[in-house]
């Protein structure tokens, strides 16, 4: 039980910091700052942390929601303008899903993808 404990932690603290980059990456400079942050504390709090583990659990829940947030003010362009579609460097062309918070994350991602790229 110790080992699965052990590797699910630090698979989510790598996790956390990956979404981080991404956001970064992707141009929500405050959400991926703060799951930076909360990965490297994840990081070196790891069983010397003498908090609660309900109260840590209720921070981490808190930072996930700001990032969720910041998420959702992603502003996507109208479908129906081909200008607006055509603005921003993408990496690739995607359909909208109808589900506004999927085409947010889809776009960050997208937008994330295009600053990897190589020249």
């Amino acid at each position: 039980m110790g080992t699965f404990k052990k590797t699910a932690m630090w698979t989510g603290i790598v996790l956390t910091g990956l979404c981080g980059i991404v956001l970064l990456g992707g141009g929500k400079i405050v959400s991926g700052s703060l799951l930076i942050v909360t990965a490297f504390v994840m990081a070196l709090l790891v069983g010397r942390s003498k908090i609660p583990v309900w109260l840590r659990a209720v921070i981490l829940c808190a930072i996930f929601a700001l990032v969720i947030w910041n998420i959702s003010t992603t502003e996507l362009p109208d479908p129906n303008d081909p200008i607006a579609m055509g603005c921003g460097e993408l990496a690739f062309d995607y359909e909208p899903s109808g589900i506004k918070f999927l085409d947010q994350v889809v776009r960050i991602f997208n937008s994330f993808l295009a600053q990897a790229a190589p020249s």
